[in-house]
This record gives C-alpha cells, sequence and structure tokens, in this order.
C-alpha cells in the first residue's frame, strides 16, 4: 500500500536523504506541537518521529514539545493559536479546519471517498493544491492532508448493509454538522452525548450506536457495550499537519524547504501508524467476539446521503465541486473494501 511505503526507512536515512540539511545554519529553537488525542495514537507517534527528524536534521538545534490530549486547548484553539504565532505545528481534523477554511468541507461531506485506497489515490494522483492556497490566504502554512481513514458506526441494534438500516438508530456522532446531516439523512436521530458520557449512553441502551475510528472504539472499548460494525465509509476521518505561518515565514528559504520534507515524512508515518493501529484494532475486536459486516454496494447509501452533499457544496467554490467528480471518477472508487 502507498501510505506504508516509507514505514521501514529508519529516521536516519530518512534525515540523510534530504541532503540540504547538512548545508544549514542552525540556532537553538524550541516549537511546540498540540493535538488533542492520546499518546498512542498516529498523531502524537508521528510528532514524536517529526521531533527525531528535526533535532538530527538540525544537529540538535531545533527541539519540538509535544502536548497531547488537548492539554494546550481543543482543535480550534490550536488553530487560533497558530494564527497568533503562540502554537507552531498542529495536526487537527479537517472539520475544525473547515471552520477557518471552508473548501476542507469537501473532506467532511459523506461517501465522497469509499475506501482508505480511495484517499490515498486521490491525494496522490489529484490536484489539492488549492487547499494549500487557501489555507495560506486564511494565515495558515499547510504542510500537508493525511489519515486517510474512516469513522465506522458501531451499534446495539443490528447490521448495516443498506441504508435502511439505520432507521430509527440513535446514533452519537462528533458535533460535526455535515456528519449530523448524514446520520439524519440515514434514517438515524443523532445523540448529543458527549464523549466522557458515551460508555455508560451506550451500556444502558440510552444511546444506540457511535461511530469512530476503528482504533479509538478499540481503545474506548465500546465494542464492550456494541454488539455490530459495519464497515460503510460514512465519514472520512482526515486530518491535516498544519504550522504557523508566522513561524514558517521566519525561518530561511532553506530550512523552510527542510521543514516541507520533514513534514511529508511526518504524514507518511502518520499514514502508516493509522493503517497499522486500524487493522490490529478490527482484529482485536472481532477476537473479542463483535460482529462485524463489510458492504460490497454503497448504492442505497450515496444516493439517500445525496442531498446532504449538494447542500454543502453547493456552498463551495467551483473548483471544489470538480475536485469531488475527479474524486468519484477514480479506478478506486469503485472498490468497497475497508481492509
Amino acid at each position: 500500500m502507498n501510505i506504508l511505503r516509507n514505514l521501514a526507512v529508519a529516521t536516519t536515512i530518512a534525515v540523510a536523504s534530504l541532503g540540504i540539511a547538512q548545508a544549514q545554519e542552525f540556532k537553538e529553537q524550541a516549537f511546540t506541537l498540540g493535538h488533542v488525542v492520546g499518546p498512542e495514537f498516529p498523531y502524537h507517534t508521528s510528532a514524536l518521529y517529526m521531533k527525531d527528524l528535526m533535532s538530527e536534521a538540525s544537529g540538535g538545534k531545533w527541539k519540538l514539545d509535544i502536548h497531547p490530549n488537548g492539554a494546550l486547548g481543543g482543535e480550534r484553539d490550536a488553530l487560533d493559536a497558530l494564527l497568533l504565532g503562540t502554537m507552531d505545528f498542529t495536526w487537527v481534523h479537517t472539520a475544525a479546519m473547515a471552520s477557518f477554511v471552508p473548501s476542507f468541507d469537501l473532506f467532511n461531506m459523506p461517501f465522497v471517498f469509499h475506501s482508505p485506497a480511495h484517499i490515498q489515490e486521490a491525494l496522490d494522483t489529484l490536484d489539492f493544491s488549492k487547499f494549500y492556497e487557501e489555507a495560506d490566504a486564511a494565515g495558515f502554512k499547510l504542510l500537508g492532508i493525511g489519515s486517510p481513514a474512516f469513522r465506522y458506526p458501531m451499534n446495539n441494534i443490528k447490521p448495516i448493509a443498506g441504508a435502511e438500516d439505520f432507521k430509527n438508530i440513535k446514533m452519537r456522532t462528533m458535533g460535526v454538522a455535515a456528519h449530523i446531516d448524514t446520520y439524519e439523512a440515514l434514517g438515524s436521530s443523532v445523540a448529543s452525548t458527549s464523549f466522557a458520557e458515551l460508555y455508560g449512553a451506550l451500556q444502558t441502551g440510552t444511546v444506540d450506536g457511535n461511530e469512530n475510528a476503528l482504533s479509538a472504539l478499540s481503545s474506548m472499548r465500546f465494542n464492550e457495550v456494541q454488539d455490530y460494525l459495519s464497515l460503510v465509509p460514512v465519514v472520512a476521518n482526515i486530518a491535516v499537519l498544519t504550522m504557523s505561518k508566522t513561524t514558517f515565514e521566519a525561518l530561511s528559504p532553506e530550512q523552510q524547504t527542510l521543514i516541507e520534507e520533514i513534514a511529508k515524512k511526518t504524514i507518511d508515518r502518520n499514514n502508516a501508524d493509522y493503517a497499522r493501529l486500524d487493522a490490529e484494532a478490527l482484529e482485536k475486536m472481532k477476537a473479542a467476539g463483535l460482529k462485524v459486516n463489510t458492504v460490497e454496494d454503497l448504492s442505497s447509501f450515496v444516493e439517500a446521503t445525496k442531498p446532504v452533499r449538494d447542500e454543502y457544496s453547493e456552498k463551495l467554490e467551483p473548483w471544489v465541486r470538480d475536485l469531488m467528480s475527479q474524486i468519484e471518477q477514480l479506478p478506486s472508487a469503485a472498490n468497497t473494501a475497508q481492509q
């Protein structure tokens, strides 16, 4: 798989391949990276990799302080901090980025992508440069788009084989307008239960189902209080690695190029870790007795959620709709295998 292509490359080899690092003059400099997930997840493991790359490339002069678990605030807080120059890097979900750069709602709409391979093919072969331009205009240095994964639905009622199966299932989703509208279009009612209270709500039946990345579903042990997991790619779980434009512009041109090269390797590491952790989580939950089904025909879901895509895409620039059309026509769009 493309997302695994750099996993086996040692950190020292990766840094050496940057080449330009050896000719740099570096001063002692501390950078910060804040994110909202725990240290076991790819935002953090890739950030640790980035820390090593930055240190080795600078001869130990660049230090990256990483703050997981929302220690420096939520995702919108992190993006605000980048604009203010009080934080240097962050990993955030595209839902947060869309609050500042509306075109990122492309990634939040349902069934734009049909599999992790479909996401990766799009990122590898299509022109996403306008996202970088719009992020720059909004005051950010976008370093890359990653996490080719999905938030899959789990519930206590039945396997989800077609759109009609969502009817009357009370689902808890991310508090993202496009996600909420998606599940309502599929016939679900949407619960506003906080993530901290979700396990108990699922256990008591106050909520019938939830959706998340496979690694998150497993780490939160939601499979203990849910019977069915359906590998239906309802909404993507794509994230962006973003830098303070102020910090970036304070670097020399050679150092800016170095940061961009390090970022590419960091994103590859994030993607590889996502694939590995999700695969491990799926097998672990299956072994514990969770009933898992894959859906080969997505047509009923795509049709049911078309009004959501139409509504949100109409608010965006024509180039976003053109890109959506190109994504739909990719060869991997027809491949619905999730793992």
